[in-house]
């Protein structure tokens, strides 16, 4: 860790589609304590702390029961949200802003990725994105966020996307490491765990691939800001904001659960590839090597989602829902 209009995801290469459950079940409309807290999220590191909740038992004190399950396609991430299927879901932070806007009385609570997208090639001598003019490119889900950042980076690097590359889209980064294997293409945008893994499989069949162009490091660069960008993190959804003693329960220990994940990635593979399987937890493990895994709170992140949707809203309006998301989508 989903996108605009068609709400293609950058999560498509698990396998395992995990059965739908309702959302919180309380007790009665005051009660304190839920009999039961749903939390959802894709196949991404997104998954590692939420599953450290659920095995540490993390919100014993504020609900009965904790349960994590893991969306895998669009209509699966549309049910969740406009059915109130969970409670708490991982997201990327445009398609948040893009229910928001669409009518769903959600709050973006923090920020927790802040950068996956990195340029994969089998030509190692690859070090900017001028060295791949006139090459072909492989790009995820067109029209969404990690394509529209592409296009971001490359313009600020004086670089017209569609003249100076032979830009081909894909649905999923799956269909990225099919034709890198298969010899048909030797560039692609690929997206964390995603891109560990197509860089492991090649391995497998005696191929050199390897990262060649850090897409948050160009941000920085470009923007003059940080070399991250706020990617993803967590919506809780209106029926569990009615109980705001959850809600604080939550954020405090899901703050916990990502510091736990940086500092143990090996153990924080493991438990995830439990949730989401067929993934290996090496993959998991070393994809957060390259992810900027940081919780930081909605209103910390203001400043830095109100930047990007305004780059995001420029070239594409529909990235974000039409326009700026207003103050309530922000949790305070």
């Amino acid at each position: 860790m989903m996108y605009p209009c068609k709400l293609r995801l950058m999560v498509v290469i698990v396998l395992l589609t995990l059965p739908l459950v309702a959302g919180t079940v309380f007790a009665s409309e005051q009660s304190a304590k839920p009999d039961k807290i749903i939390l959802a999220s894709p196949f991404s590191p997104l998954a590692m702390p939420m599953a450290y909740m659920v095995r540490k038992g993390m919100l014993k004190d504020v609900a009965k029961e904790v349960d994590l399950i893991i969306w895998n396609n669009p209509d699966q991430l549309r049910a969740i949200i406009t059915q109130g299927q969970a409670d708490f879901v991982s997201i990327p932070s445009n398609v948040a802003a893009i229910f928001y806007n669409r009518g769903v009385k959600l709050k973006l609570l923090n920020v927790s990725v802040w950068g996956v997208f990195y340029v994969v090639s089998k030509d190692l001598s690859i070090k900017s994105l001028n060295d791949m003019k006139g090459r072909k490119i492989l790009i995820p889900f067109r029209g969404d966020q990690p394509d529209l950042l592409f296009q971001l980076v490359c313009k600020g690097r004086r670089i017209a996307p569609f003249e100076d590359f032979d830009i081909q889209y894909v649905s999923s980064p799956l269909d990225i490491t099919m034709n890198l294997l298969g010899g048909s293409a030797e560039n692609g945008l690929m997206i964390e765990p995603a891109a560990e893994v197509a860089i492991k499989k090649a391995q497998e069949k005696g191929i050199t691939l390897k990262r060649v162009i850090d897409i948050q490091k160009e941000w920085g660069e470009i923007m003059g800001t940080q070399p991250k960008f706020p990617n993803a993190g967590v919506v809780a959804l209106p029926e569990v904001l009615k109980h705001p003693e959850v809600v604080e329960a939550f954020r405090k220990s899901y703050d916990t659960a990502v510091k736990w994940c940086t500092e143990h990635p090996e153990e924080a593979g493991k438990l995830a590839a439990e949730y989401v399987k067929g993934v290996p937890s090496t993959a998991f493990t070393e994809s957060l090597k390259h992810t900027i895994f940081e919780s930081t709170s909605a209103q910390d992140s203001k400043e830095a989602l109100i930047f990007m949707f305004s780059k995001l809203v420029e070239m594409n309006p529909s990235s974000i829902g039409g326009r700026l998301p207003d103050d309530s989508f922000y949790y305070k």
